[in-house]
């Protein structure tokens, strides 16, 4: 008996379904205000630049998510 596979969800649909989930604290303040604000983005990178960023995470022993960001945030 083969084991049935999960549905593959669209890019498109993941992103429309994406929120950031909103924390309250018990006393019933806004905890975001205090907390920078967070956006999500799915990409598509060729194998290649995939691996070339994830080789210098690797080397500088440090997330391919920061590496990524420095590199935006030199660019910008």
């Amino acid at each position: 008996m083969a084991i049935p596979r999960k549905p593959l969800k669209n890019a498109d649909e993941f992103i429309k379904t994406a929120k950031v989930e909103e924390k309250a604290d018990v006393e019933g303040k806004d905890v975001n205000a205090e907390v920078p604000r967070v956006k999500k983005f799915l990409i598509e990178l060729p194998y290649d630049l995939w691996m070339e960023l994830k080789m210098r995470a690797v080397r500088e022993g440090r997330p391919l998510k920061d590496v990524i960001l420095d590199i935006l945030r030199e660019g910008a």
